[in-house]
């Protein structure tokens, strides 16, 4: 019984933590997450363009921390009262369907491209990273303050 009463202040804090996160904090959150996946995708944007020389390894790792990183920024878009500070535009919560898709969008061409690299031809791999980076464009287009 002693361990049990010695976890409940930890639980208690964690959930107070958790339940205690503002928007500034989702915005923050989402936008790590994107600079992460802008700094990994581009080393194979890099590739794809000739400004970088291909190195299949690398590329097996970018791609497949690409689609991990592609999973994760959505539960950083609480409410609307998340797009303050932030790029965000009130259109996401808006036409949440729509943004939900672009989002699964992105996920399915970047884990499609992770699935890829093991296997394709280099033409076949910089393709991919075309559509990788059609489906950000997407997104931004319509959701994105510049």
């Amino acid at each position: 019984m002693k361990k049990v009463s010695l976890l409940i202040p930890v639980l208690a804090a964690g959930l107070l933590s958790a339940c205690g996160k503002g928007p500034n904090e989702a915005a923050e959150y989402r936008e790590s997450v994107f600079k992460a996946t802008a700094w990994h995708f581009g080393t194979l944007g890099a590739m794809a363009k000739g400004e970088q020389p291909f190195d299949q390894a690398v590329f097996e790792e970018k791609a497949g921390i690409v689609a991990d990183l592609s999973r994760l920024p959505w539960e950083g878009f609480t409410d609307a009262g998340s797009a303050d500070g932030s790029h965000a535009k009130p259109a996401i919560w808006e036409n949440r369907a729509d943004f939900e898709g672009k989002a699964q969008d992105f996920q399915d061409a970047a884990a499609e491209l992770a699935e890829m690299a093991g296997g394709a031809d280099q033409q076949a791999l910089f393709a991919q990273v075309g559509k990788v980076g059609e489906t950000c464009r997407a997104c931004h287009t319509e959701y994105r303050e510049r």
